[in-house]
């Protein structure tokens, strides 16, 4: 119990047998490494599960290893079982496909659409927060185990006080104005009636995609064109699907 308590407090099982089950499978899979002993700063607290030895330690910076019968099971380790048992998705859980020109040229036009549905939504009167959030997630690579350090890296075109932005909370204030930022006025709500764009140049290695190019805007209100100039930089998702994990853009330089 102390086991399942301090080592896999987070994890759903639905029987008792599920959850040694999944401390074998990481064991025989690999993802447990055998070393004589373990590094410790601290004092580590002694645990016990039935014939279990458990020494759990944690580190200065957060960073956790646990040592079970003298085999050692780090913090990205556990991760992995977390991945394994349905949590986050990996972002290279199994061998993947090349992405393809054609698969950036339908994730471009389906960021486009996406920021479209948004608006329509807002000039029908619904729920275009929740539309905001279902868009970043569909197209950006939040569900996906990105490493540690990483993070989706997003520069958008009308911000300047908050230019960089990194979590949902901050993506959805600039899509949807959603009063995070009093720099937001909700890009997406503008809002727009068509968006068109060409690619300038796409670079292709094998699951990870960079296309730059302009894209062009139409207020739904009627005016001119409004042109933007876009870097997207993409990834696989589990599925196979593209996610962005790279994303700037910013009106053309005027002398």
């Amino acid at each position: 119990r102390r086991l399942e308590r301090h080592l896999l407090p987070s994890f759903k099982f639905t029987k008792s047998s599920d959850k040694m089950k999944s401390i074998f499978v990481l064991m025989m899979s690999g993802a447990v490494a055998f070393q004589p002993s373990v590094p410790t700063r601290t004092s580590p607290t002694r645990l016990y599960a039935g014939d279990f030895d458990v020494a759990a330690t944690i580190l200065a910076g957060g960073a956790a290893v646990a040592s079970v019968a003298n085999m050692l099971i780090t913090s990205d380790k556990i991760n992995e079982l977390k991945l394994a048992l349905g949590g986050l998705e990996p972002a290279a859980a199994k061998k993947v496909e090349p992405i393809t020109y054609a698969e950036v040229q339908d994730a471009l036009r389906s960021w486009c659409d996406g920021v479209i549905g948004i608006g329509k939504v807002y000039q029908n009167g619904g729920d275009f927060k929740r539309a905001s959030i279902e868009h970043i997630d569909n197209k950006y690579a939040f569900n996906v185990d990105l490493g540690k350090g990483n993070k989706i890296l997003f520069k958008p075109t009308l911000a300047s006080q908050y230019a960089f932005r990194s979590n949902l909370d901050e993506f959805t204030s600039y899509f949807a104005g959603a009063g995070m930022y009093d720099e937001d006025k909700g890009f997406a709500i503008k809002p727009w009636s068509k968006i068109r764009f060409d690619m300038h140049g796409v670079f292709l290695k094998d699951d990870m995609a960079i296309a730059m190019g302009p894209y062009w805007f139409t207020p739904a209100a009627g005016g001119d064109e409004v042109k933007v100039e876009y870097t997207f930089g993409y990834i696989r998702d589990r599925d196979g699907k593209l996610k962005i994990v790279l994303h700037h853009s910013s009106v053309p330089f005027t002398p």
